[in-house]
């Protein structure tokens, strides 16, 4: 699951196909030029607070597991 808004992943793959159909052909010049013109996105979040949460040991070592499935810090997959 994608955490832009759909109208920004729109906006980026047309983009993204801008850049690909004419970007071989461009100069080095033309390259920078564009790069210096392009919008830089910037995801605005509240900023975060500690909490402290008491777990049952088994309900913690399930977390541990499936954040090493996928490859994760535990603390992170909580946050998530």
């Amino acid at each position: 699951m994608s955490k832009l808004p759909l109208r920004i992943r729109v906006k980026l793959k047309k983009e993204a196909r801008e850049w690909d159909s004419s970007g071989g052909r461009k100069e080095t010049e033309e390259i920078s030029q564009r790069i210096d013109k392009a919008e830089l996105f910037v995801a605005h979040r509240p900023p975060r607070q500690p909490v402290s949460v008491r777990l049952d040991p088994f309900d913690l070592a399930m977390v541990k597991r499936l954040a090493r499935r996928k490859g994760i810090p535990f603390t992170q997959l909580m946050s998530m």
